[in-house]
């Protein structure tokens, strides 16, 4: 069977009484109409990040697979009040064997059992589209143990995706994977992308990765001292490196890796910062973007400092509005912006940015601040400055230029505390 055109990417999603989206509708087109390559989602827990990328692999999955991943025990697709639910995944490619592919699809409860069915989709059902499906891989936030097989049959969307709907999906082995890259890619090929691997890691070029003979991996160099087994490396670096791996494998398996060894697809990955470093997590949207140019990536994190890469028009923010949830509308434009600035702003992360005995103190500071100086009492007034004088004492706390430590030097240079 001829492989998918393996260069589409999605220009629009729009979902329908999928969990809590009650209306979805996601223009993914840059300014001159080209689908953007990274998309990054935020939001608080229960916002449906995990849904969203679910619904994705679901909709650009062929229909048997599609059940395949919506049995799973992971409760109700279809939002609460309704009986059915639609998927749309909009697309286009290279090829241009159509303008635009549109992948339509609707869950139908019925009593405690949902079902996927294809909708028409100009003509063409989905069904016949099985062989234009692009090459998507998925991957949960449970993304930890290895297995040394894979499925014995050709590649299929439900098989790459599997890990965001069963935690307890294996990767696969990373040797496994590296022996069969080298034989796959070829010398030369292989170790340039072994090195664009090691970049995406922050490793350096004097840094090596290894196969040893007579098996294992061994890592070694300036960035991790001694020589090590992969199982002995740092929960970050393994991690990541195995997810990596195992993308490879299933493009291997796909055949949708160009003689330059970039993997074409699409890529669906749950709490990119997995356990990395925050000097990491700042680094690592960039460095898979270097890493993974011909993929269009789709990530979810609770981090400002993956985010603090993307721009904003990059950037899906989701948040709950009563029983459902929209994405915000006007994303702010935070070129300048800190990791605190991100984490404080209430259009992004919208979260306090001190720990919970200080922001007690800074709330009455503020309450107490508010009040009218002549309308103060004399235990206001003391208590006002004792919190000044207990807040400025706080280090590197007033030094920094905000509404509530302006108010603190004023009074702290008015009463000489």
């Amino acid at each position: 069977m001829e492989r998918a055109p393996h260069r589409f990417e999605i220009t629009r999603i729009k979902l329908r009484s999928i969990r809590g989206f009650r209306e979805l509708d996601l223009d993914l087109r840059i300014n001159d109409g080209q689908p953007r390559k990274r998309t990054l989602i935020i939001g608080k827990n229960g916002t449906c990040k995990t849904s969203l990328l679910r619904a994705i692999a679901m909709g650009l999955a062929d229909t048997p697979d599609a059940n395949r991943l919506i049995s799973e025990p992971l409760g109700s697709f279809v939002s609460g009040h309704d009986d059915t639910g639609d998927i749309g995944i909009y697309g286009s490619e290279d090829a241009a064997i159509f303008p635009e592919l549109r992948l339509n699809k609707r869950l139908v409860r019925q009593g405690d059992r949902e079902g996927i069915f294809p909708l028409e989709n100009g003509g063409i059902r989905t069904a016949f589209l099985g062989d234009l499906l692009p090459f998507v891989c998925g991957y949960g936030a449970g993304r930890f143990d290895v297995s040394t097989s894979m499925p014995d049959r050709a590649y299929r969307v439900a098989d790459s995706t599997y890990s965001l709907f069963n935690y307890r999906q294996p990767l696969v082995d990373p040797e496994l994977t590296l022996r069969r890259l080298r034989d796959y890619l070829g010398t030369t090929t292989y170790e340039r992308t072994l090195g664009g691997i090691k970049r995406s890691l922050g490793l350096t070029e004097e840094d090596n990765i290894d196969l040893r003979i007579g098996g294992g991996i061994e890592i070694s160099g300036p960035s991790v001292g001694e020589t090590i087994a992969l199982e002995g490396w740092a929960d970050g670096y393994r991690v990541t490196f195995s997810w990596i791996l195992d993308l490879y494998a299933w493009a291997m398996r796909a055949e949708t890796i160009d003689s330059n060894g970039h993997i074409e697809g699409i890529l669906l990955i749950d709490e990119i910062e997995q356990h990395l470093h925050p000097s990491m997590q700042a680094e690592i949207l960039p460095r898979l973007s270097e890493l993974l140019p011909k993929m269009q990536i789709f990530a979810t994190t609770h981090s400002p400092l993956v985010a603090l890469d993307a721009k904003p028009e990059e950037l899906v923010v989701l948040r709950r509005d009563g029983d459902h949830v929209v994405a915000e509308k006007d994303v702010p434009n935070f070129s300048g912006y800190s990791a605190e600035d991100m984490l404080s702003d209430p259009r992004l992360f919208n979260t306090e940015v001190y720990g919970q005995e200080t922001e007690e103190k800074l709330a009455r500071y503020r309450e107490l601040a508010a009040i009218p100086k002549d309308e103060r009492s004399t235990e206001q007034r003391t208590e006002l400055r004792r919190l000044a004088s207990e807040i400025y004492s706080m280090e590197g706390l007033a030094e920094r230029e905000n509404e509530t430590t302006q108010l603190l030097k004023q009074l702290v240079a008015k009463h000489g505390l």
